[in-house]
C-alpha cells in the first residue's frame, strides 16, 4: 500500500494572522482579568497611592481588549467580504434541518471514537464550525460588549456608556454585570481544551497536518493507493 498526499493551501495569511493575534490577546485579557478580580500580590508597606500595581494590570487588559475588538472586527471583515472561500460563514448553516444531519453526527462519533471513518473536510468540519460560533463568534461579541459598557463606567455619557451602557441595566447593576463578564471568561478556556484535543486528534487519526496549517497554512489530505 502506497500513500498519495495531496498539499491544499487552506488558511491563508489574514486567517492565520487573526488566529495568533486572538490566541495572545484572550491568554494577557484572561491573566490579567483574573488577576484584576482577585489580586494575589499586595504592595509593599507605605501609602497604597504611590503604587500602581493594579492599574498596569488594567492597562494591559484594555490595551490587548481594543486590540482583539480590531481583530475580532477584521474577521468579520474577512468571513463576510474575503477572497478566501474557506475562511467564510458560507457553509454554516445551523438554521437548516440538513445541516445537524448525517454530517454533523458523523463528525461528534469519530471525535467520540464510535466510529473509525469521517469525512474528510478541508475547511472547518461541522462540528468544529458550530464550536467556533458558539464559543469564538458569541463568546467574543459578549465579552466585547459588555467589556465597552463597563469600560464606559469610566466616562458617564461618553461613546462607550451611550452605546454600549444598555447592557449594565439589562443584567440588573454594574455589579451583576462584572460577575458574568468574569464568568464568561472561563469558555475560552474550556474552548481552548476542546480545540487543541480535535486539532491533535485530526493530525493522529486523519494526518491532515492541522497543527502545522495554521503556520504554514497548508493541509494534507492523504489517501491509501494500492500496490
Amino acid at each position: 500500500m502506497g500513500r498519495i498526499i495531496e498539499e491544499i493551501y487552506v488558511w491563508r495569511l489574514p486567517v492565520r494572522l487573526y488566529h495568533w493575534i486572538n490566541a495572545l490577546c484572550t491568554v494577557a485579557l484572561f491573566v490579567t482579568g483574573m488577576y484584576i478580580a482577585a489580586p494575589i500580590l499586595n504592595p509593599p508597606l507605605g501609602e497604597a497611592v504611590w503604587y500602581k500595581g493594579l492599574a498596569w494590570w488594567r492597562y494591559v487588559h484594555f490595551a490587548a481588549a481594543f486590540i482583539f475588538i480590531a481583530n475580532f472586527l477584521f474577521r468579520m471583515y474577512w468571513a463576510l467580504l474575503g477572497g478566501d472561500k474557506y475562511a467564510r460563514f458560507g457553509g454554516f448553516r445551523p438554521w437548516s434541518p440538513s445541516w445537524w444531519g448525517t454530517p454533523f453526527k458523523e463528525q461528534v462519533a469519530a471525535y467520540l471514537f464510535i466510529r473509525s471513518d469521517e469525512p474528510n473536510y478541508v475547511g472547518h468540519n461541522p462540528v468544529a464550525a458550530l464550536a467556533h460560533f458558539v464559543f469564538i463568534f458569541c463568546g467574543s461579541a459578549f465579552m466585547i460588549f459588555s467589556g465597552l459598557a463597563m469600560y464606559g463606567e469610566n466616562n458617564p455619557g461618553g461613546f462607550n456608556a451611550t452605546w454600549f451602557g444598555w447592557m449594565i441595566p439589562l443584567f440588573g447593576g454594574s455589579y451583576t454585570l462584572h460577575f458574568v463578564h468574569h464568568l464568561a471568561a472561563w469558555i475560552f478556556p474550556i474552548y481552548v481544551i476542546m480545540h487543541l484535543y480535535a486539532v491533535f486528534r485530526h493530525d493522529v487519526v486523519d494526518r491532515t497536518s492541522v497543527t502545522s496549517s495554521i503556520i504554514t497554512g497548508y493541509k494534507h489530505k492523504v489517501e491509501e493507493e494500492p500496490a
